[in-house]
């Protein structure tokens, strides 16, 4: 299954260093490809310099404190691990986590640079940081001391931090979680450094155990007997060539050294255990930089710019240059959903950045289908906006939204359920936000005192088909995940959180279905309705996760954004209120429909 994408794209990965790299003579391309093992999964190197340059300071890329090239990921993980002195050195004792710590007097430029990033800005005070100041060297960091709220005494921030790592970190105050959370970046950036979390030769005892990393490489004293093929100590000698190459400056030495460990590696790693395929590597270093759901978004605009240009100006050719741009846009969004399938084997639904980009594939695609049928631009436009949305919220927010690969938790190991139960809801939440968009369209022309009472109508025929379509999957899906709760968990229903807001969310939708069929509510009062219960989404979606974080659903646990989430709510009930304020007065529509409406909920 997942030969046939992985070689149609490996290709990719294979040219695209040849103008990815910075300009150097070092090639970082052999190391990219490199596969390693770190988090419970095998990846590329490639991925796993990302992910660890995203969890120290949120960035893509640094310069060299001294030279000032801008290093990416790779080249900055590979310098990092062989410009430092702990790499095979055994860790000290009182070391914080597994890393070694570091005296000021043995600092070197990473330690003096200011890798780690603080989000908290009473943390950085507690750090005497000023307050625009976001990022801290891990030197200053490691010898910072600060005053433990609890007691009052003064502590070292390393030592105080890693109490609260030990204690129940979720019951903790927010300071004191990001505190945790520094403190675990920078015992994972000495962790790195010392080469302790780069597993680089499969274990003989299986494929969920630990690799060989790349310091128990350079301490192994390998014999004839213990290393009978002479590939573990080639590797390590290749490693340290590499090494003392790159320190040297030397980039055809380190380049040798690289292509020669890299050979190695793959013709030991098979005879070891479990080694990921070199096409599936290959497509997952292409994945990480092709970023197939940027693509996305970008085309999602130029929809959304065309398709509203052409509803001002009535000109076909940009309706058509519109929906050629969507259509490429929900390609490129397939391709990328098909690119996570294929390299993790699973369905890509299971954290908060696969649901949002999820959600984005779920809105094109209703917004297609109504298009198709019904040819009215409104709703093209609608679905474009709200997939633009969502996908630059996960392009550009990886610090909430993490969009790294990660291994399932073992209620999750079940493609049935994920597909069933899982994208049921996540596609129910994309109806719902198509109506949220057409619902502010709606809004739009009450806000703007249009009397085009047949644009009106259409939009809350929409409106009405997707509030309908979104009920149905929600339930299905609440349904499916009770079943899958009783496989699991032994209980059909235990108003655990997620289920509660999950229940609230139907309910909210049935109640406006419901008023609308009985003629409670007009148009006006049906977009009202279908802006406003979206808040039900958000909290069964993102309030559980990130701002309750408590109940059986842990595997979806995360945090941050809480203000930009609850300031685009406030925004949203403005737009709503200034919108209604507005028809009403002009004297148009009223909130509830008329007495005719009742035997006709899906029109005006």
């Amino acid at each position: 299954m997942r030969s046939l994408p992985a070689l149609l794209v490996a290709f990719l990965a294979a040219a695209w260093p040849a103008f990815a790299d910075e300009p150097s003579s070092f090639d970082w391309s052999i190391w990219r490809r490199l596969p390693v093992q770190d988090g419970g999964r095998q990846k590329p190197l490639d991925t796993m310099a990302w992910e660890t340059l995203r969890m120290l300071c949120n960035r893509a890329s640094l310069p060299d404190p001294e030279t000032g090239q801008r290093l990416d990921a790779t080249a900055l993980y590979v310098t990092m691990l062989f410009e430092g002195e702990a790499l095979g050195e055994r860790p000290k004792a009182g070391a914080s986590a597994q890393g070694n710590e570091v005296s000021p007097g043995q600092a070197d430029k990473w330690d003096r640079a200011l890798l780690l990033r603080v989000d908290h800005p009473a943390l950085r005070q507690m750090l005497g940081m000023s307050e625009d100041q976001k990022y801290i060297a891990p030197a200053d960091l490691q010898a910072a001391r600060i005053e433990d709220p609890q007691t009052g005494r003064e502590s070292g921030f390393v030592e105080w931090a890693n109490r609260l790592r030990a204690s129940r970190a979720r019951m903790l105050p927010l300071v004191e979680r990001k505190a945790a959370e520094l403190a675990a970046a920078l015992a994972a950036y000495q962790e790195h450094r010392a080469g302790l979390r780069l597993g680089l030769v499969p274990s003989p005892h299986g494929e969920h155990q630990a690799w060989m990393s790349a310091a128990d490489l350079v301490r192994a004293e390998s014999t004839s007997q213990s290393d009978p093929t002479g590939l573990l100590r080639q590797a390590k000698t290749h490693l340290l060539e590499a090494r003392d190459a790159l320190r040297a400056g030397s980039a055809d030495r380190f380049n040798e050294a690289s292509a020669a460990l890299a050979a190695t590696l793959a013709e030991l790693g098979p005879q070891q255990g479990a080694y990921p395929a070199a096409s599936v590597i290959a497509l997952e270093v292409a994945y990480n930089h092709w970023v197939p759901f940027r693509f996305a978004w970008v085309l999602t605009t130029l929809a959304f710019v065309g398709v509203l240009l052409s509803m001002g100006s009535g000109w076909r050719v940009l309706y058509g240059l519109g929906v050629a741009c969507f259509v490429g846009g929900l390609a490129a969004m397939l391709v990328g959903f098909g690119m996570r399938t294929a390299i993790s084997g699973r369905a890509p639904v299971t954290n908060m950045y696969e649901s949002v980009v999820y959600l984005a594939l779920g809105t094109a695609l209703f917004g297609l289908v109504f298009e198709w049928f019904h040819r009215r631009r409104y709703v093209l436009a609608a679905a474009a906006a709200v997939s633009t949305v969502a996908l630059i919220l996960a392009d550009n927010s990886p610090a909430v939204l993490d969009p790294s690969l990660q291994p399932l938790t073992p209620v999750l190991r079940s493609n049935f359920w994920l597909v069933t139960h899982v994208m049921s809801i996540t596609l129910s939440y994309a109806a719902f936000a198509l109506a949220l968009g057409i619902g502010n369209i709606t809004l739009g022309y009450y806000l703007v005192g249009s009397r085009n009472e047949e644009a009106i109508a259409g939009l809350t025929q929409f409106t009405y088909r997707a509030l309908q379509t979104g009920v149905l999957l929600l339930f299905a899906g609440t349904v499916l995940g009770g079943v899958w709760a009783d496989y699991a968990w032994g209980r059909f229903w235990g108003w655990d959180p997620k289920e509660v807001w999950a229940l609230v969310a139907l309910l909210g939708y049935l109640a406006v279905l419901h008023a609308r069929y009985l003629g409670w509510v007009g148009d006006l009062g049906l977009a009202v309705l279908s802006v406003i219960c979206f808040a039900l989404v958000v909290m069964a979606w993102y309030g559980v996760n990130y701002v309750l974080g408590a109940g059986l659903h842990s595997y979806g646990f995360g945090g941050g954004g809480q203000g930009a989430v609850l300031s685009a709510i406030v925004l949203q009930c403005l737009y709503v209120g200034v919108a209604v304020a507005a028809a009403a007065r002009r004297g148009q529509a009223a909130f509830a429909a008329p007495a005719s409406a009742a035997s006709a909920p899906g029109s005006a």
